[in-house]
């Protein structure tokens, strides 16, 4: 087996090992504790009334907030089940980075409402954070491998330019005679 022969091999391997990873880390589920079920209507509202959608996040907002009502119901099937359960959202990735980026975008009028919005933030923040630093370490691993593969591209493209260039050479000596 030749060196370029096996550096696409390697290529071959590190490719479908990033897409089994993205594969994985997609259907990943990322666990936010919250103090009480009641903190998912507050979190809804806040999104609902402070949060100014455009047409490049509006999907995301609608899609977060189905999955916060849904979530809501399934945490209080738990608690009936089990009154010690402790509340937990289960957001895939694009639902929790949606929930990251709209808490940093809300606006508010009004004491109480602030009052509202930072005990929310106290009780959800540092879960939504601690959730966010495993979700970035996961897509560093993922861009770690593309940035290989982008390396390993750029070699086998040099490589290969390499053997065409002695064949056109070897076929204009040949045309010389």
């Amino acid at each position: 087996m030749s060196k370029l022969e096996k550096l696409i091999a390697e290529r071959t391997e590190l490719e479908n090992q990033a897409n089994d990873l993205s594969k994985t880390e997609s259907e990943k589920i990322f666990n936010v504790e919250i103090d009480d079920v009641r903190m998912i209507k507050t979190i809804r509202d806040h999104l609902n009334i402070g949060y100014t959608w455009t047409t490049k996040n509006a999907a995301i907002i609608v899609t977060l907030n189905d999955k916060l009502k849904t979530e809501k119901t399934r945490i209080t099937e738990e608690i009936k089940e089990n009154p010690e359960y402790i509340p937990v959202l289960e957001l895939k990735g694009y639902e929790l980075n949606g929930l990251y980026q709209a808490l940093l975008n809300v606006t508010g009028t009004g004491v109480e409402n602030a009052r509202k919005f930072v005990r929310m933030l106290t009780l959800v923040g540092q879960s939504v954070t601690e959730a966010m630093q495993e979700l970035g370490e996961s897509n560093k691993v993922i861009t770690d491998l593309h940035v290989k593969l982008q390396d390993l591209d750029k070699t086998i493209d040099s490589m290969q330019a390499e053997e065409v260039e002695p064949t056109l050479e070897a076929a204009g000596d040949g045309a010389s005679n």
